[in-house]
């Protein structure tokens, strides 16, 4: 008893230094990392904070040495759950803590990316199987040789007997078996809505992963310590946003599908996931260094999973290789409508410094002048957000609201916190600001350049339009109708001599072309817009989004068309 109150003690006073960059502090974590690598810790609440910490600190070192006696404690911190109660350790589930279980009903893509990189070590969890199993069962049905249908219909073999008979003389466990017959059926375009339909419960154990939170890093060659302490953001913003990186390198396709599972297992661990993630292109990660050991990490999309008009890329915030961070950009001609999520393990770290040095990323890789947030972001339909006055952090960046009511709202109530340092904004104050976009916008920004998001909506609709009118019995005929017809107007002589994914991507937004009459454009735009189709399905589409940025002929022509 008197041990575990030491450790305790040591631990609440770890964690109240986490964040001081002085000598003595460095010591005194040191210390006190080192004497708790000795000490037994018996309590479950008591590990998890002290796990959350030893993160905190190997992300942000005072020092070489602090760096690796927290990155050995955390990759030995399994043994440490090992030694506690089995009714305790069940405290410990779905924190993502080397040494124990997650739960949850992955998607498709995440479920598909374990059984790759985790064999082993995820089963089905059966116990948290609805009792209805008819969606379950409809994806099984895609597995059955027709001489065993009788059987499995019968009702005498339960699904998860069923699996078990025919995977008796398989190796790993059921979930791996399943997974092994579906890729058999990657053809089907249904497969992910099958499989996601059964919301299939999962269990993935963390023993000796490398994909816990204890041990998930991207290698670096050099630790950085962190001699200065954690930044803020800069005063003038704008100003920081448009400083320029020397250069912002992309990773070998070995690096970038390493950074990719970096990012997959940050959030996988978390009951998390992207889109952005779970489709990234390994032959389109950027690195760019921010300084202090931290790098942002970028990502495009693989070819056949892009959005027809916008350029969606991922990020992950990684300090000396730890990822702390992370979020999405949906990009459109100059715009990023974007936003950021710091782990918990990292709050109270240096966030408002990070999201800059993000703007900062996207603006040199493609050009953007004008950042978006949504009102999720910062309070609507979100309490959390609401609760933390996640509105003040934008507005305080230089975001402002869009509807100028709001925007005025904002003013007085900026006033008010000003004027007396106690004042807080009432709950259904800031449900009100939460209430329209807030945009941050560079000097060349302009008003005329800006395209309202539910211009997608209308170009969809419009898309759906060209395709009804287009003639032909079936969708595919109209389709192929409506490429001929653009592919015409625009002199595209041979488009079977493009690559699959150009073709794709041209295919994809033929139907929007369409709408803006493209038979009337000038040569020279026909010419460019030809370039920006094939980019569309190019290797990068960093190039597209470029392009687009330089197109005013082409954003005019879909803006007033979307209006």
């Amino acid at each position: 008893m008197k041990q575990r109150g030491a450790s305790r003690s040591w631990i609440k006073q770890l964690a109240s230094i986490r964040r001081r960059f002085d000598s003595t502090s460095a010591s005194e974590k040191l210390d006190l990392v080192r004497r708790l690598q000795f000490t037994d810790i018996s309590s479950a609440s008591d590990l998890r904070k002290y796990h959350e910490t030893l993160c905190f600190v190997r992300a942000f070192p005072d020092s070489d040495e602090l760096y690796h006696a927290a990155d050995d404690s955390l990759h030995a911190f399994e043994k440490r759950v090992n030694r506690i109660g089995k009714a305790a350790r069940t405290g410990l589930w779905d924190t993502g803590i080397g040494g124990t279980p997650v739960h949850y009903p992955f998607s498709f893509e995440v479920a598909s990316w374990l059984a790759r990189n985790a064999a082993g070590e995820v089963s089905i969890d059966w116990q948290d199987v609805d009792s209805d199993t008819t969606r379950l069962d409809e994806l099984l049905i895609q597995l059955l040789l027709p001489v065993e249908s009788d059987y499995f219909d019968s009702g005498a073999v339960t699904s998860q007997e069923w699996i078990d008979i025919v995977a008796a003389g398989a190796e790993g466990t059921d979930f791996d078996w399943l997974f092994a017959q579906l890729r058999t059926l990657r053809s089907l375009p249904v497969l992910p809505q099958l499989y996601e339909s059964a919301s299939l419960p999962l269990t993935w154990s963390l023993h000796d992963s490398k994909f816990s939170k204890s041990r998930n890093v991207f290698p670096v060659r050099d630790v950085v310590a962190r001699t200065q302490g954690l930044r803020k953001a800069a005063r003038n913003t704008k100003a920081e946003i448009q400083r320029p990186f020397s250069s912002i390198p992309k990773l070998p396709v070995g690096a970038g599908r390493i950074l990719i599972d970096v990012a997959m297992a940050s959030l996988a661990a978390r009951h998390r996931e992207t889109f952005h993630f779970n489709h990234a292109n390994p032959h389109e990660a950027f690195l760019a260094n921010v300084g202090r050991g931290v790098s942002i990490a970028v990502f495009g999309l693989r070819e056949f999973f892009r959005y027809p008009l916008e350029c969606t890329m991922g990020f992950l915030i990684l300090s000396n290789g730890v990822p702390i961070g992370y979020g999405g950009s949906s990009i459109f001609f100059r715009q990023a409508n974007t936003g950021v999520n710091i782990f918990d393990e990292y709050r109270g770290s240096e966030a408002a410094f990070l999201w800059l040095q993000v703007m900062r990323v996207y603006h040199h890789l493609v050009g953007c002048t004008r950042f978006i947030a949504n009102p999720f972001q910062f309070g609507a339909d979100n309490d959390e957000a609401l609760r933390s006055g996640a509105y003040w952090f934008y507005y305080r960046l230089g975001f402002r609201s869009v509807s100028p009511s709001i925007r005025k709202l904002a003013i007085v109530e900026d006033k008010k916190m000003r004027r007396a340092n106690n004042y807080r904004c009432s709950i259904g104050t800031l449900r009100r600001l939460a209430s329209c976009d807030m945009h941050l916008t560079l000097p060349d920004a302009r008003a005329r350049e800006f395209f309202d998001e539910e211009g997608f909506e209308t170009a969809s609709m419009l898309a759906t339009r060209e395709l009804g009118a287009a003639g032909g019995g079936t969708r595919a005929e109209a389709e192929s109708n409506i490429v001929r017809q653009v592919s015409k107007a625009l002199g595209i002589r041979n488009l079977k001599a493009w690559s699959r994914s150009e073709q794709y991507a041209f295919r994809q937004l033929a139907p929007i072309l369409a709408a803006t009459e493209p038979s009337s454009w000038p040569v020279e735009e026909k010419g460019l817009a030809r370039k920006l189709l094939r980019a569309k399905g190019g290797p990068l589409e960093t190039r597209y989004a470029r392009l687009l940025c330089q197109n005013d002929f082409l954003f005019a022509k879909l803006r007033a068309a979307c209006r």
